[in-house]
């Protein structure tokens, strides 16, 4: 599985990080814009990558790339992703998976067109304590109210509030806490209840029409889900299921758990787990062994789940209104 990167931003030196230990994957180029030739040279220096390339179209061609991941600002995640397809490229996307519902529909419609592998780079449905929940959930049924929290006052916070306005508090860029920290809640209600009935978000605008925190409730038939984030404060993280029959707690936010607790009336047991070093580890080796295990359903399946998401996040979104500006046209206008 041999990989392309694009972009030069914090994201991306994570997700190199992430890759490096992993030896089914092999990172073999990376293109940056061109004022950002130097950070590139230095993450291919440090990170043992053969090629720099400034020209994504010149990267494309490389018959030596399998996989693009478009690790830049979220309005470009679709446009990159297109162009990957059309090229013949598997796909990986960073959450969250595009700015609207309509391009996650049409990334879906040319993975399934060409056979082509789209990923969102989410770790949450791939997390041992995410699928062990999944395992238990049938022990407290029947299910009545979710609640999940994901709270962390962003580094870029304060720029913010001193007018300088990032790409992850912009919403020319599709910035905000819906699209970031409540994406991850978003997949654990939907990965593990499917779609709401009914989606309506409440948020924390600020002074450029951003949603610096919110609340996204879910209606489903027979209980309710809210999920709460926020990128301008910190607060307690968390995901509480309850039911009938009992309740499950998982004890921290959904990118990165280290145990789940089941309390019922006959008993109550805590699972823990291993917390790596690098939470994108988990969803990068997930890939490599969907890819590699040639299980084209199951990654069709979890590049249904992310348009899914996308359908829900949009229709929140503007149900707040919460309006996102155009897309810039020049290539990586801005790393994430």
């Amino acid at each position: 599985m041999k990989i392309g990167i694009t972009g030069s931003g914090m994201i991306v030196r994570v997700a190199l990080d992430a890759l490096r230990p992993i030896e089914e994957i092999d990172v073999t180029a990376i293109c940056v814009r061109e004022q950002s030739l130097a950070a590139g040279k230095e993450l291919a220096e440090s990170f043992g990558i053969d090629t720099v390339y400034t020209d994504y179209e010149r990267m494309l061609a490389d018959p030596a790339v399998e996989f693009v991941y478009i690790g830049i600002v979220n309005s470009l995640h679709y446009r990159y992703a297109q162009k990957a397809l059309e090229a013949g490229k598997h796909v990986l996307v960073e959450k969250p998976f595009t700015s609207t519902a309509a391009e996650a529909r049409e990334l879906l419609r040319l993975a399934e067109s060409r056979a082509l592998y789209v990923f969102e780079a989410v770790v949450t449905p791939y997390s041992p304590d995410y699928l062990h929940v999944r395992e238990l959930l049938p022990q407290i049924a029947p299910i009545r109210l979710v609640q999940s929290s994901f709270s962390k006052r962003s580094g870029r916070y304060s720029d913010y509030l001193n007018g300088s306005v990032r790409p992850a508090f912009d919403p020319a860029l599709a910035g905000g806490a819906l699209y970031d920290l409540n994406i991850y809640n978003l997949h654990t209600a939907i990965g593990l209840f499917g779609r709401p009935n009914e989606a309506r978000y409440i948020g924390n605008i600020g002074h450029n029409g951003i949603d610096t925190s919110g609340i996204l409730t879910l209606a489903y038939s027979g209980f309710a889900a809210v999920c709460c984030a926020a990128k301008d404060s910190d607060g307690e993280c968390f995901t509480v299921i309850q039911g009938e029959n009992g309740r499950i707690r998982v004890n921290g936010p959904p990118n990165l758990c280290s145990s789940v607790t089941l309390q019922t009336k006959d008993r109550e047991e805590t699972f823990t787990f291993d917390v790596p070093d690098n939470h994108m580890s988990q969803e990068f080796r997930a890939f490599a062994a969907i890819y590699h295990g040639g299980q084209w359903e199951q990654g069709l399946e979890a590049l249904r789940r992310s348009v899914l998401v996308m359908e829900v996040a949009e229709q929140a979104r503007l149900d707040a209104g919460i309006a996102f500006g155009a897309d810039r046209t020049s290539p990586f206008d801005a790393d994430r």
